[in-house]
């Protein structure tokens, strides 16, 4: 079967519909329809209920589509590969970081890859963390660096997790912050009005729960920057990491360290496609990031026997 046809195929079933997917790829719509009748007498099933406006997914369709998708990421992957040429030195770097995520040791890192590899374009995007993962499935990017350390999506893998520390930030003169301990409780906080962000809640939720305290954040945000506001206009203490009031430039915010706190809280985690996936370029950053800052990082060579078959 044309590889083609399987791409066109992702399209139509991310479109929606044969007209708007005959739009974006500028093919006529009943070569697209030949093409769907043609997967299907491969397949011996139907892939899709024809409805009056949004085309719909048979079981048989959403299977195709799945391993449709892997076969495009592979495809992507070889072409990249060999677009870099095999030691790497030109091609293009895809890498994503949340908006959020303002760390000088990935600037520095780029800026020493850049002089390593004169030849090699650099591409960084910017997006929150669910469409980085998009962008990391689709092999629009092939690295992410990012606050949350959760990826359980098929073909990545979490790479490095930097450890930091839980604190309680909030303006010096607010009405709560008198206590001159240098920590904080789980206990204390929970009468205090908190703002998290909102990928946190679920980890805080059963922090909490586990102390059998109750947990009602009062303002809740998706980006950090949101959250540390909160606490800089004086109406809540926000639970962050503490590098985030370093990098964001909360400075002039109070910080306790959160004392009864076991929770992971990283200040950088690089989440990757796995090493059978992932180009030639990417890999170079990965081992300059190993050799600058101790980043475990394992050569694609040395992948195990047993993984070879996954």
């Amino acid at each position: 079967m044309n590889l083609a046809y399987y791409a066109n195929y992702v399209i139509i079933v991310e479109e929606g519909s044969l007209t708007a997917a005959a739009r974006k790829l500028r093919i006529a719509q009943p070569a697209l329809s030949n093409q769907i009748k043609a997967l299907e007498t491969a397949y011996g099933a139907r892939l899709f209920y024809r409805g009056a406006r949004k085309l719909e997914l048979t079981d048989a369709g959403r299977i195709l589509y799945r391993k449709a998708k892997c076969m495009i990421e592979v495809e992507t992957a070889a072409r990249n590969e060999i677009a870099s040429g095999f030691g790497g030195t030109k091609g293009t770097l895809k890498i994503g970081i949340t908006s959020s995520f303002e760390n000088g040791r990935i600037l520095d890192a780029l800026t020493a890859f850049s002089d390593r590899y004169p030849e090699t374009e650099i591409h960084v995007y910017e997006a929150e963390f669910p469409e980085l993962v998009k962008k990391l499935q689709n092999g629009k990017v092939e690295a992410i660096f990012v606050r949350p350390v959760r990826s359980d999506v098929e073909n990545l893998e979490v790479l490095y997790t930097q450890p930091d520390t839980l604190v309680a930030a909030y303006l010096p003169d607010a009405f709560f912050a008198k206590d001159p301990c240098g920590t904080v409780t789980f206990e204390r906080l929970a009468d205090l009005p908190l703002s998290l962000l909102e990928r946190s809640l679920p980890a805080f939720s059963n922090a909490f729960r586990e102390k059998e305290l109750a947990l009602s954040p009062k303002y809740v945000s998706t980006r950090m920057q949101v959250a540390l506001n909160w606490a800089r206009a004086g109406k809540a203490v926000a639970l962050v990491p503490k590098s985030a009031t370093e990098e964001l430039g909360f400075t002039d915010l109070a910080l306790k360290t959160v004392s009864d706190s076991d929770m992971l809280v990283p200040a950088m985690t690089i989440i990757a496609q796995k090493r059978k996936y992932r180009s030639r370029v990417v890999n170079n950053f990965l081992a300059l990031l190993s050799e600058q800052y101790g980043i475990a990082y394992r050569e694609p060579s040395e992948e195990p026997e047993n993984e070879k078959g996954e």
